[in-house]
């Protein structure tokens, strides 16, 4: 185990994430077993003060795991490189921690995803005084509880994993999951020629679904509008991460075949993986919310005008990042192209 004082950050964030997320559990449960809205006894009034009590908590507990996260993050691209012999990117690191810490990340993605998710609904509960997704809402913070322990005991075997003697070698990890010049031209087995394509035409029909959605009339045309810029922002994101490590990293590295993220948040490549994968964090987040807001306004006529202009700018914000994206992965590939007149292939 290295016992570097970011790590140690790291775990205690956790433990106090968890904590605090066990707490606001605990009034969820009483919530999803005991809320009765329509009744004026002392016992509903006291269990809705422990709600507004429990919703802090929680916040609480989303702001100590989202910042134990930024600090892993931040120690896995730029700190233990310098620490762990032979790494010199966030792949080397992972290496060190014997396939634990990619699964460490992705539990720390989902829980995420899903406390996000949570802060939509209950901001929009919060509007009204009888809080009408008071149930649905405990529900979904309950759910989340076994995935952040998931998360939280994941990253405390991964750095007990961690070993600052036993050295890495990261650029053996990225070059050798190929074993012919073919197999580094394609991805799950279809060439990255045909993952181009695919982002391109998912980029064009969610941008317009996007647009679409910020004009559509009528609860039922927002539903089905939304619901599709759900699901094309679910694929685009595998699409875009695919060609981003595949095509358009090449253009940064300058080098053929390279296919390491992590190295894209170095300071070599001026940080750029930091708004490439926050853009494609965004997007990923924002589609399901845009979705659900949309169902809520059609559903509730409370929530008509609030959660509509919430899942207004969930689109708006889907579009945002998607062209700041292309962007960012276009013009390295444009500027290349008139210097040189060819791509990088």
């Amino acid at each position: 185990m290295i016992r570097h004082p970011l790590l140690m950050a790291v775990l205690v964030g956790d433990l106090i994430s968890l904590l605090l997320l066990l707490a606001a559990a605990k009034t969820a449960l009483k919530t999803v077993t005991e809320w009765a809205p329509q009744s004026a006894s002392g016992r509903q009034i006291g269990l809705e003060r422990a709600v507004e009590t429990g919703e802090l908590t929680a916040k609480f507990a989303l702001a100590a795991f989202l910042t134990s996260t930024l600090l892993l993050l931040a120690g896995i691209t730029n700190v233990l490189p310098g620490v762990i012999p032979g790494a010199m990117c966030g792949t080397g690191v992972l290496q060190a921690a014997h396939g634990l810490g990619g699964s460490a990340l992705f539990c720390r993605f989902l829980t995420l995803g899903i406390i996000y998710l949570w802060l939509v609904l209950e901001k929009l509960n919060s509007l009204q005084p009888d809080r009408p997704f008071a149930v649905g809402s405990a529900r979904v913070l309950l759910l989340v509880v076994p995935f952040d322990v998931l998360a939280v005991s994941t990253t405390l075997q991964a750095v007990w994993q961690m070993d600052a003697h036993q050295p890495v070698d990261c650029c053996a990890v990225v070059y050798d999951q190929f074993q012919s010049l073919a197999m580094a031209r394609q991805t799950a087995g279809i060439p990255n020629s045909l993952w181009l394509m695919a982002f391109w035409l998912l980029s064009i029909l969610m941008l317009f679904s996007g647009l679409c959605a910020l004009r559509a009339a009528g609860a039922s045309g927002r539903v089905k509008i939304s619901g599709w810029l759900a699901l094309l922002a679910l694929l685009w994101v595998p699409a875009a991460a695919v060609v981003l490590i595949k095509v358009f990293a090449a253009y940064y590295y300058q080098v053929l075949h390279h296919h390491c993220p992590w190295c894209l948040f170095l300071p070599d490549h001026k940080f750029v993986g930091i708004p490439l994968f926050f853009s494609l964090a965004v997007v990923v987040l924002e589609g399901p919310a845009a979705f659900i807001t949309a169902r809520i306004a059609a559903q509730y006529p409370q929530f008509i005008h609030s959660a509509t202009r919430r899942s207004q700018i969930a689109g708006l914000r889907i579009l945002l990042a998607a062209a700041a994206f292309i962007g960012m992965v276009s013009l390295p590939a444009l500027l290349w192209r008139l210097q040189y007149g060819v791509w990088l292939h």
